[in-house]
């Protein structure tokens, strides 16, 4: 670093990792944290100087470092997380690490290094995974011809304090519904996130005669298979029949509908990171199962623990195809943003669930 106080700009590869669970481990025992530290100089120091990074700052348990390429970054990047996972085979305290890197414009003053580039990797560096490397836009266009990476695309994200949107990519890649990192299956009943915005983007007229025709087939369907059945073993029962007993299917079906239709809704989260939360509620605490997986589509369907014969029937083709997938719900996640398709009711329980929990902007 130059030691002069007159102002130098360049551009540079901006790393910050920090240690998982750093907090916790230090209040269950001081001993183990400063020994995994020890451990963390020991692994970077080597790697550090073999792909020319700068250490600029510590800052506890997470660091600040400085490459002059991005491909000397995230090659450097990969080999500590390799390490770490070695170390972590050995009898020692295991450790985990999540990393950031951004390539920009930053701003050299004395000791300390400033600009949009150290504030974007700070805000980048917890939203990789345990494990894992986030990289944004600008790095994954310097390294892509040159480095060979599977990595997750994750569009229009967010970051606090940082007015325009970013593209990021997650290694490795992880799938959408690994984002929960609850290990209990019980909710943190402690846990409070911040939603921007709650919009309902049904279109409800549709939605709900969509709803309507399904229910007046089935129903034709259910009544033509019943009077088959009787007619088979008692022909003189219909005879007693008359439009008069259907009578009340007029209220019922439309009734019905309304209760079943379709909701599409639209939630914004200030952080990406709250997007756990709300898989936690869809599958710890409502009983959600993920049956499939289409892109950034996940498929689930409703699998309360303790009905375990009426679930073996929701796997049936033709319980899916008789209640028009009431009991599914798909999840497609873009950024900050989350849309969620699924039953009126299901959808109202979920949305409810989160306002318990969210500070609305």
């Amino acid at each position: 670093m130059p030691s002069s106080d007159k102002p130098t700009r360049k551009l540079a590869a901006i790393m910050f990792t920090d240690i998982v669970g750093f907090t916790k481990i230090m209040t269950t025992s001081e001993d183990t944290a400063i020994n995994i530290l020890q451990v963390q100089d020991k692994i970077f120091n080597p790697i550090l100087e073999k792909h020319s990074g700068n250490l600029l700052k510590k800052m506890g348990d997470g660091l600040l470092i400085e490459f002059s390429s991005a491909v000397n970054a995230v090659e450097c990047a990969l080999k500590i997380q390799s390490a770490i996972k070695e170390y972590n085979k050995t009898d020692g305290d295991d450790f985990h690490i999540r990393i950031g890197i951004h390539l920009g414009d930053v701003l050299l003053l004395g000791d300390d290094i400033l600009g949009d580039g150290v504030n974007i990797a700070s805000r980048i560096e917890p939203l990789a995974s345990p494990d894992g490397i986030c990289i944004t836009e600008a790095v994954n266009q310097s390294i892509k011809s040159k480095l060979k990476i599977d990595a997750r695309r994750i569009s229009e994200v967010d970051l606090k304090h940082i007015d325009d949107k970013y593209t990021l990519y997650k290694v490795p890649n992880v799938e959408p519904e690994k984002l929960i990192l609850n290990d209990s299956l019980d909710i943190d009943n402690n846990k409070h996130i911040s939603i921007k915005s709650i919009n309902d983007e049904t279109n409800n007229l549709k939605e709900y005669f969509k709803a309507l025709s399904y229910l007046c087939f089935s129903t034709f369907l259910f009544l033509i298979s019943i009077l088959l059945v009787i007619k088979l073993f008692n022909f003189s029962i219909i005879s007693r029949f008359s439009a008069l007993h259907l009578s009340p299917l007029i209220i019922i079906i439309p009734l019905g509908a309304f209760f079943q239709y379709f909701k599409k809704m639209k939630i914004t989260f200030e952080d990406l990171r709250d997007i756990p939360f709300l898989l936690d509620v869809i599958v710890l605490d409502m009983g959600y199962k993920m049956v499939g997986k289409k892109d950034s589509t996940l498929s689930y369907i409703h699998y309360p623990r303790k009905d375990w014969m009426v679930n073996r029937i929701k796997k049936t083709k033709l319980y899916q195809r008789y209640t028009m997938g009431i009991n599914n719900l798909s999840i497609d996640f873009n950024g900050n943003t989350v849309l969620i398709y699924g039953s009126k009711v299901h959808i109202n329980r979920i949305i409810n669930k989160l306002k318990e929990r969210s500070l609305m902007s």
